[in-house]
């Protein structure tokens, strides 16, 4: 809970308009961070000596202005709003001395350094006159496009260059997906826990978020049909293959469920499958089981290096048109250099062999979070980058990720990745959890943090008394 708390002096009639400017003041200045939960209706009450029904108007009031959330069973939150630092998992700044576990990274090592090191030496003998002075993304990545189409159907996605779009990573192509399948001022939907861009984007857009319940394996059927039915929703946005929060791998049963479902009410699918290439013997993509309504996106910064900040997008082939005109309003073309790295490394197997140790590294990094973790359950997948820890009841979300910075560990708070107000099913976990990344730093380090997180969960999270 907040230790802040407004001077009673300062309060004006009308109590509850001056009380909810001093809320305000204090949400803009830092004073309450986003996820910090107020004090109840009846503690603020007691402390500013005015009436249970004051707070509980400041409180509607704020709630409908979008700085706070009430939150059943567990009290009043300051929301995120546009331009807080709450819309992104992970620090602004570095900080050193800390193990920060709060952005989602791959492993790397000098073995990425020299990868690219090389591959740039390779690539300076051979460039082309289109790729070095084409500002046309059909004269430059015509080649490209092929080499790229036979690399995703090694992959068992099926792609021609007529469908697919090189992208400058999964973010443009998702928002070229979203700006074709929906148009300003119409509804998509998106499962309740979900990857963090989505509520902005949407935001920015003009396009209404609606949050779909989830069980285990992600979105539920039912509750996706109800949503088909209850509203006129153009497209949902899944990421059924680990690159969701709670790093799930969806089942082939289900999948074709979703698909039948969104068939039926003619609904398109926007598919993030940034890590599937990571995960042997995943499921059929969404793409497989229908082409003619999927937008597929993966792309390979988390699976062969930071550096390597390309995307490709494969839409039906009814939207090719419509989303290639996005993209090149929001982003022209993908970074030719890059893009020619890319399918370089699609041709002599470097890329393939890049994933294979990526899933090898993070292998290792879950049996390492399963051995220090024992007994304390959580979601992933033993090719996840990252796991979602659901925290005990005796542990608020933000007082679990100060005590952890207190130890010189970040963690990243579930509060990015709600995609709505409220949980549709009131679940606890969902609104009380912390997303750790594996890969950020090297397996000592790891190590380290994840004992932190161990050692705070074994405690009874007493409070240290005031020292005067």
């Amino acid at each position: 809970m907040t230790n802040w708390m407004p001077d009673p002096d300062h309060l004006q009639r009308p109590v509850y308009k001056t009380l909810q400017s001093l809320i305000i003041d204090a949400i803009d200045s830092g004073d309450l961070r986003a996820g910090e939960r107020m004090p109840t209706h009846r503690e603020f009450a007691y402390q500013l000596k005015i009436s249970v029904q004051t707070v509980s108007r400041t409180y509607d009031a704020l709630c409908k202005l979008g700085y706070l959330v009430g939150e059943v069973g567990r009290g009043t939150y300051v929301r995120y709003r546009e331009g807080s630092n709450a819309s992104m998992p992970f620090l602004p700044n570095r900080q050193e001395g800390l193990v920060d576990l709060s952005m989602l990274k791959p492993v790397t090592s000098a073995l990425h350094y020299d990868t690219m090191q090389k591959g740039l030496k390779e690539l300076s003998r051979g460039f082309t006159r289109d790729l070095v002075h084409s500002f046309r993304p059909d004269e430059a990545f015509r080649d490209h496009l092929a080499l790229a189409c036979r690399w995703l159907k090694s992959h068992h996605i099926h792609a021609d260059p007529y469908t697919a779009i090189f992208t400058n990573g999964a973010i443009p192509a998702l928002t070229a997906s979203i700006m074709s399948a929906a148009p300003p001022g119409s509804t998509i939907c998106a499962e309740d826990v979900s990857f963090h861009s989505i509520r902005p984007l949407c935001e920015y857009l003009g396009i209404c978020l609606q949050t779909i319940g989830m069980d285990e394996q992600g979105i539920r059927p039912d509750a996706f049909e109800a949503a088909c039915q209850n509203t006129s929703l153009r497209a949902l946005i899944i990421s059924p293959t680990v690159a969701n929060p709670r790093a799930y791998v969806m089942g082939s049963t289900r999948r074709q469920e979703i698909i039948d479902i969104a068939r039926r009410h003619d609904v398109f699918i926007i598919e993030n499958d940034v890590l599937g290439t990571l995960i042997k013997g995943a499921p059929a993509t969404m793409h497989q089981l229908d082409p003619e309504r999927v937008f597929y996106i993966t792309s390979f910064s988390k699976t062969i290096m930071p550096g390597m900040r390309i995307g490709l997008l494969v839409t039906p082939p009814s939207m090719y048109v419509a989303t290639k005109n996005r993209h090149l309003v929001t982003n022209w073309m993908a970074n030719p250099l890059m893009v020619d790295l890319l399918t370089h490394w699609f041709e002599n197997g470097t890329a393939d062999h890049l994933i294979d140790w990526q899933a090898r590294a993070l292998h290792r990094r879950q049996k390492l979070a399963n051995k220090l973790l024992a007994g304390h359950s959580f979601s992933s997948h033993k090719y996840a980058p990252h796991i979602w820890l659901p925290l005990p009841k005796i542990w608020n979300e933000q007082e679990f990720l100060d005590r952890a910075r207190k130890k010189n560990v970040a963690l990243a708070g579930s509060l990015p990745f709600i995609m709505s107000e409220h949980s549709n099913e009131g679940d606890l976990e969902t609104l009380n959890a912390v997303r750790i990344a594996l890969g950020p730093c090297d397996e000592d380090l790891l190590a380290y943090a994840l004992k932190v997180v161990a050692t705070l969960l074994a405690s009874d999270d007493e409070k240290p008394l005031p020292m005067f």
